[in-house]
């Protein structure tokens, strides 16, 4: 059995949480709500920039000429932060909504906060193979999303089907495998202290992914005293039809 393996059959609960989440179980069944599509893109946004930041970090730690670090950079030249964030916006047009998003740090909800913060925190502290950990679970949206929905029609407005096509794609396969084979490498290698490192990345990584689904299932920006995300905002103003 292998590390990646391992992992995932320590945090079985937590893997069966993000991959059946009722927000994917529901764009499976055709009951996903535009609101909460919306809501997950609009949040969602905010992520790209700071997990290619992470993957910047981590292409600076990762030895020269790397095939991680080849298979990253790849990703920020191929996949843009410019560039997805442009896609997003079509998605959520295409759904209806009207105004601008804005897809910083400020406009995200809670949960995807917690989550931003940890992949920077461990970008900046971690080892390129800590990195490449703490991303993995992210990267699995080509096994979650990508390989649940190819070839299967996904009742809903056509933005669904595109969205999931996006994580069909070339890049993030290899940039999916590249983590895993450096993950591999890492635990191979190093001690009881480095494999249970890891371990702890991945699961909370995991965990992170369960409560940003659960904030877009939830319809939940909320933060204290009354602000809320940018996709709160936009679902109680109903900015789309």
């Amino acid at each position: 059995m292998s590390f990646l393996q391992e992992c995932r059959r320590h945090c079985a609960d937590v893997w069966e949480a993000y991959r059946h989440h009722p927000w994917i179980e529901a764009m499976a069944a055709g009951t996903l709500s535009p609101e909460r599509f919306v809501f997950f893109q609009l949040d969602d946004g905010p992520h790209v920039a700071e997990f290619n930041r992470t993957l910047a970090l981590g292409i600076a730690k990762a030895p020269v000429g790397h095939a991680w670090a080849k298979a990253a950079a790849h990703v920020l030249d191929d996949l843009s932060t410019v560039g997805e964030l442009g896609e997003k916006r079509s998605l959520v047009e295409e759904i209806g909504f009207r105004a601008e998003p804005a897809f910083d740090r400020w406009t995200c909800s809670p949960a995807r906060e917690g989550y931003l913060n940890h992949l920077v925190r461990v970008g900046y502290e971690g080892t390129f193979a800590q990195i490449a950990a703490s991303v993995y679970p992210c990267s699995l949206f080509t096994e979650v999303i990508g390989e649940r929905f190819a070839g299967v029609e996904i009742p809903g407005p056509p933005a669904y089907r595109r969205w999931a096509d996006m994580y069909t794609r070339r890049t993030r396969t290899e940039m999916c495998a590249a983590h895993a084979h450096v993950v591999e490498r890492a635990a191979a290698e190093g001690g009881a202290a480095e494999r249970a490192m890891l371990q702890r990345l991945y699961r909370r990584s995991l965990e992170h992914q369960v409560r940003v689904f659960d904030a877009a299932w939830e319809l939940d920006g909320a933060w204290p005293g009354g602000a809320v995300a940018q996709a709160a905002r936009a679902v109680a103003a109903e900015d789309y039809p």
